[in-house]
């Protein structure tokens, strides 16, 4: 199903006709809102506070109508959404209204479906600009992780494992999908170690031969094998006192693991063609792509050596799992990419974020890297919308006719269980599906559900 909409917030709803402003809030509130109700324009101001997150003004009140409203809450609050609504519309001041700065304008009388429709947009618009500006602003960095964007739930906590686990030599088995980060969460359990300003040495094993990985990682002796014309040292020697990054770990051939082991446990190492053992002092951090619990039962990674290396596990989930930070790590990417290339930062229009947080991102914040990168180069614009990504983000349709009729048959069935748990009660039914009334008889309709 698409990412949910956020459904509750906080509302002020100006309205000075008794009737229609009860009603109006016992509609949002039953939708999950908060509703802060007002009488006229003075009393709306003297409830906005910081907290507020749409204002909803009728257009024509005494002494302060909506648009002076609208002026004024501007003035406090720049970024906070505003819908107008009015049983009098007039060209002019819709107009007036939108150079003001409104989200949208409605006309009475309108359903609540309607209503809450545009409630939501305007809400989830003011929070994806609210995320951009304040990322923009450079809050909430921290300096020794500040390359792992997110405020999601999983983010916040990977970020708390990392402080825990930092301080102590326990090996840390990193996992995720390509393209997730995992390097960068090995260099910031680095950097918060004491290890810090001792060396950090990584190791693809993915890139690097099969006959070659143990000289490289283990050193030779000369004249060990055909080549090996100097003593060479391995990349545990080179990382003594300090971090071995073993990257691609579950790429290691069994009879490479087997010494691996042995080097974990003994805090030793043992050349190629040497008959003594050296001691390394060498914390290592390990990560992987592959399921190596899979791989173990499998046959093709050792459990012994698995069971060492995950003393402490931090999965990192990938990017279609994590939606919220979407906005969080595109103004971040955006900012640094414009230093890089020496361009103006944009501005980034929310709409552009929203179809983003739309599409599933299989190569996850390596792909949305490239794509920031590649819009900055060609673009050269000074904003960022909707329409200026590639059209395989913007048309979700370019996913396989396969793809979508799973997706399409998880949908439906989602929506014909949340009618039935709400006895056909179509409005409770997309409060907990997280999607508004509207949009609810949109898919009823499409699916043919009666």
């Amino acid at each position: 199903m698409p990412y949910p909409l956020c459904r509750r917030g906080r509302i002020l709803l100006a309205e000075d006709d008794l009737s229609v402003l009860e009603a109006l809030t016992m509609a949002l509130r039953n939708a999950g809102y908060e509703v802060l109700p007002a009488r006229s324009g003075h009393e709306a101001l003297r409830l906005l506070s910081p907290e507020v997150d749409l204002l909803i003004s009728d257009l024509w009140m005494p002494r302060m109508d909506g648009l002076a409203l609208l002026d004024e809450a501007r003035k406090a609050a720049p970024a906070l959404p505003t819908v107008i609504i009015t049983g009098n519309a007039t060209v002019p001041s819709a107009v007036r209204a939108m150079k003001l700065g409104a989200f949208d304008y409605l006309t009475k009388p309108f359903t609540p479906p309607e209503l809450l429709e545009v409630v939501d947009r305007a809400i989830e618009q003011g929070r994806l600009r609210l995320d951009l500006n304040t990322l923009t602003a450079g809050v909430g960095h921290d300096t020794a992780i500040e390359n792992l964007i997110g405020r999601s739930a999983a983010m916040l906590e990977i970020a708390q494992t990392i402080r825990r686990v930092a301080p102590f030599k326990s090996t840390v088995l990193v996992e995720g999908e390509s393209g997730t980060g995992k390097e960068l969460v090995v260099r910031a359990i680095h950097q918060l170690s004491p290890r810090s300003g001792q060396a950090f040495i990584a190791f693809n094993c993915a890139a690097v031969p099969g006959n070659l990985v143990e000289s490289e990682l283990f050193g030779h002796e000369r004249g060990a094998f055909t080549g090996a014309e100097t003593k060479t040292a391995g990349y545990f020697e080179a990382a003594h006192g300090g971090t071995l990054f073993i990257d691609e770990v579950g790429e290691l051939e069994l009879s490479v693991q087997s010494k691996l082991l042995r080097a974990l446990e003994s805090g030793k190492v043992m050349p190629i063609g040497s008959t003594r053992e050296k001691p390394v002092d060498v914390r290592v951090l390990a990560a992987t792509n592959t399921n190596l619990a899979t791989a173990v039962a499998e046959k093709r990674f050792r459990s012994d050596l698995f069971y060492r290396l995950n003393v402490v596990r931090i999965e990192l989930p990938p990017l279609r799992k994590r939606p919220e930070d979407i906005a969080l790590l595109t103004a971040s990417l955006v900012a640094r990419l414009a230093g890089e290339h020496h361009l103006a930062e944009p501005t980034i229009e929310p709409s552009m974020i929203t179809a983003m947080r739309r599409y599933h991102w299989p190569g996850n914040v390596r792909e949305l890297r490239n794509v920031l990168e590649s819009l900055l180069i060609l673009q050269q614009k000074s904003v960022l919308t909707e329409a200026d990504l590639p059209e395989h983000i913007r048309n979700l349709e370019s996913r396989s006719q396969n793809s979508d009729l799973d997706l399409d048959r998880a949908e439906r069935d989602a929506i014909e269980l949340a009618l039935r748990q709400h006895n056909n009660d179509r409005t409770a039914a997309a409060n907990a599906l997280h999607i508004s009334v509207r949009t609810l008889y949109r898919k009823i309709a499409r699916y043919g559900l009666s």
